[in-house]
């Protein structure tokens, strides 16, 4: 128990010093990005504040698993030079033995960085993208950005909006493409606009066009209630320019209970790459291991280079599958759990060879 918290204190030490000085470096660079809307006219040091707030969560998902990797690496680096590996495999512990006793921070780590992942990233980016409409038009040289055409998908349908207000229960310019169950158009439902009250839309300066009979019917109606489309704050979310969402979220949108702009390979890759981000921690410690080879004045950087090569490889083939998996080129489940597992193999056998 004794040498467990002294392996983990040393860890934390090295893994918050890296992840703290990394996520600085990152909020730095965005701030110079965004200097003009942060300390120009009309601004302050609370935007400044604000700004760091809300991007800190995206900085450390980009950033968290780095810092577990060469924390871990450093951690183990220090173990090596002093020879306290070299002692303590005389005295019987393996470097299984070692990860054991990180294991339970591990473990905290995991739950960390899951919570980050799935609930602290997509509402800092929401909360972010919100409060940024507000900051970016203060400057009397900036116009407001047109917000373009919002396309989504809810029960079957293809609806499309011009234009959706800031509390999302106004509509502008709204058209809903109507599908049949083989996904072939059985109509359009245009609508000049719509407002929510009473928990429908009202649809205003509405035309109905039927393909049903074979020959195209349009019909005009001043008025047309939708009472099924998805809720205000489904619209107003959608408006936002996010991309990160909760996997609870991405499974109501592929059930068709929440309306989505993506497609479902997107929202597929989300639930995975949450499913895996617990286990993702582990992984890292277990590709810093190479870090431990060598003692004293021998131990070179040759493990150093090694553990960090793995890590970031793992890292850039990650990204690369996930990707794929966006595009629709590879199934999610593959695309997501591909290089953990590969590369959780490859640190095992570096570890036991190490052993050896």
């Amino acid at each position: 128990m004794t040498l467990s918290r002294y392996f983990s204190r040393l860890f934390v030490v090295r893994f918050l010093a890296v992840l703290c000085a990394l996520c600085a470096l990152v909020e730095l660079l965005e701030m110079l990005d965004a200097v003009r809307h942060l300390v120009g006219t009309n601004a302050g040091f609370h935007n400044v504040v604000v700004f760091s707030v809300l991007r800190l969560p995206l900085a450390m998902e980009q950033l968290f698993l780095l810092a577990v990797l060469i924390g871990g690496t450093l951690t183990f680096r220090a173990l090596a030079q002093s020879n306290a590996m070299t002692v303590l495999r005389s005295a019987g512990m393996s470097p299984y033995r070692l990860l054991a006793g990180l294991l339970p921070l591990t473990v905290v780590l995991a739950a960390a960085y899951y919570g980050v992942v799935d609930w602290g990233a997509p509402a800092a980016e929401r909360s972010f993208a919100d409060w940024w409409q507000t900051i970016s038009v203060q400057d009397e040289e900036d116009e407001p950005e047109a917000q373009g055409t919002v396309w989504l998908r809810y029960e079957g349908e293809i609806v499309s909006v011009t234009k959706v207000t800031e509390d999302g229960r106004g509509l502008i310019g709204l058209t809903r493409y109507l599908r049949k169950p083989d996904g072939m158009l059985s109509g359009r439902i245009t609508a000049a606009s719509a407002e929510y009250a009473g928990g429908v839309w009202h649809l205003h300066d509405a035309e109905v066009l039927s393909l049903a009979g074979g020959t195209p019917e349009v019909t005009r109606r001043p008025e047309l209630n939708w009472t099924d489309g998805p809720q205000p704050e489904n619209f107003e979310e959608l408006a936002l320019p996010t991309r990160r969402m909760q996997s609870v979220k991405s499974r109501e949108v592929l059930n068709g209970q929440w309306a989505g702009i993506a497609a479902a390979a997107h929202y597929r890759t989300l639930m995975q790459r949450s499913y895996s981000a617990p286990f993702l921690p582990f992984l890292m410690l277990l590709l810093a291991t190479p870090a431990l080879a060598g003692n004293g004045r021998r131990s070179s950087s040759r493990g150093m280079a090694v553990a960090i090569s793995l890590g970031l490889l793992f890292l850039v083939t990650a990204g690369f599958l996930s990707s794929m998996s966006e595009a629709g080129a590879l199934p999610p489940v593959i695309a997501i759990w591909t290089a953990p597992l590969a590369f959780a193999a490859l640190g095992f056998s570096l570890l036991l060879h190490y052993e050896e």
